[in-house]
């Protein structure tokens, strides 16, 4: 079951809430205090592929650029 993080404007409070995803939309989510008045809060995910050989758990790095000035692809001299 997945974990949606949300902030109550009224008092700055972050909280965290389980509930299934076909939940989240239908369901007004108090904080703690009890203050209605709160949004949901982006969290970024990181993810990696699989067999990478990275300890961090970070994906590797991009290739260098191979040739143009600004970017690698060439259009710029």
């Amino acid at each position: 079951m997945p974990a949606y993080v949300y902030r109550c404007r009224t008092c700055d409070t972050s909280f965290e809430v389980r509930r299934g995803i076909t939940e989240t939309a239908a369901v007004s989510t108090p904080c703690p205090v009890g203050h209605a008045d709160t949004s949901r809060v982006f969290t970024a995910v990181a993810v990696t592929r699989a067999g990478s050989s990275q300890a961090s758990g970070f994906a590797s790095p991009l290739p260098a650029p191979s040739g143009g000035a600004c970017c690698g692809g060439g259009c710029c001299t």
